[in-house]
């Protein structure tokens, strides 16, 4: 995968209202998984108690929880369930797109239950299976088999949460839990490992710090079915903190460069992140969204912040002393190869992506404007 594809989101560079804290996504299946998240489920006819996720423990994130319910919540043979995320694969699927979509959350961690008895099982690998174990209901496989035709069947893909960290903190607390990451199995061929699939799947798909919706960190945990709901509660909460504690990192080590507003007229966002500018050797990405598919358009340098007049917006880098070509892609998108390398000494720039575009009113779109702070 080229390197360019390895960046931060936008939203993350920018002051943001509390409304825009990042969000995690945790999801869950049969009790004690789905006991196990409550409290983080916003909805306030599954969780009376009240939503904590905003800002939880004031770390900066917002989590949101989604699982089913079953009767009676004890249950021992529980079915497919009702609600969000029933035990199907249609339904989940359909749930899982439409949640994720919607929430484009930072990281997800999926949840499900074990057949053994007080385990914290870190799963590592999903498949992209072609056979399932049927489901509850017709259709009792997949609809689409395997799910994923973006790899081949069979294809594997890993967990990319900090698994033994996990394990490490789950130990630490003292809790009366058996924690271990599962490096050479796999998650069982039913809805638990066709959920954790779409976990990593999704995260996958935006793994770019680049990509608006950057999802830093995905993968599954298997609950074992004899925890008390607070234990498995209390570890789910461990193990929330230390994939906190892992994104933080992760997005330390991708700042995005400074947001200066002015985009338009038009759609495409300009975004530099990675490394800080300032320290030599560092690498920082540029990349180009939501502009015209298959477009053609000029990103612009200069030393100076002068906003002037052009093509119904404004355009900032003015004098404009180096001009990079962009070819868009079919998604209305670019990344420049080279990227950008840390140095010191050199002035802070200025960069704003000027475009082709037809259906704007002169025939030009401008994107917001960056800061790139070599100093």
């Amino acid at each position: 995968m080229n390197r360019l594809s390895i960046a931060v989101v936008p939203l993350l560079c920018v002051a943001t209202a509390r409304a825009q804290l990042p969000k995690i996504l945790l999801t869950g299946y049969w009790p004690p998984s789905n006991e196990a998240i409550r409290q983080w489920n916003p909805d306030p006819a599954q969780n009376p108690g009240g939503w904590i996720g905003a800002n939880w423990e004031g770390r900066g994130y917002d989590i949101h929880a989604y699982h089913p319910e079953f009767s009676p919540p004890t249950c021992t043979s529980c079915g497919a369930g009702t609600g969000n995320l029933t035990v199907d694969y249609q339904d989940t699927s359909a749930d899982f797109w439409s949640i994720a979509n919607a929430l484009q959350p930072i990281a997800v961690i999926t949840f499900s239950r074990s057949s053994t008895q007080i385990t914290w099982e870190l799963e590592m690998n999903q498949y992209n299976r072609t056979t399932w174990a049927n489901d509850y209901a017709a259709p009792t496989q997949p609809t689409r088999s395997p799910p994923d035709g973006s790899v081949p069947p069979d294809a594997l893909r890993l967990s990319t949460l900090p698994v033994q960290n996990i394990v490490t903190a789950i130990f630490a607390a003292g809790l009366p839990v058996n924690p271990y990451v599962c490096y050479t199995g796999n998650g069982g061929g039913f809805l638990s490992e066709f959920i954790a699939y779409h976990g990593v799947w999704y995260q996958d798909i935006h793994e770019s710090p680049t990509d608006p919706a950057w999802c830093v960190t995905a993968g599954h945990v298997h609950v074992g079915r004899s925890l008390s709901w607070t234990l498995a509660r209390q570890a789910a909460e461990v193990t929330l903190r230390e994939v906190i504690a892992h994104v933080d990192a992760i997005r330390a080590a991708n700042l995005c460069q400074a947001n200066l507003g002015f985009q338009g007229p038009g759609t495409s966002v300009l975004s530099a992140c990675g490394g800080p500018l300032n320290l030599v050797g560092t690498t920082t990405d540029m990349r180009v969204s939501g502009g015209p598919a298959g477009g053609l358009g000029l990103v612009a340098f200069g030393t100076q912040n002068a906003p002037v007049p052009l093509f119904g917006g404004t355009l900032v880098p003015v004098p404009i002393f180096h001009a990079q070509i962009a070819l868009l892609d079919a998604q209305g998108g670019w990344f420049w190869d080279d990227g950008l390398t840390g140095a010191t000494g050199l002035p802070t720039i200025f960069a704003q992506f000027a475009y082709l575009d037809a259906m704007l009113p002169q025939g030009w779109g401008l994107s917001n404007a960056i800061e790139l702070a070599f100093q």
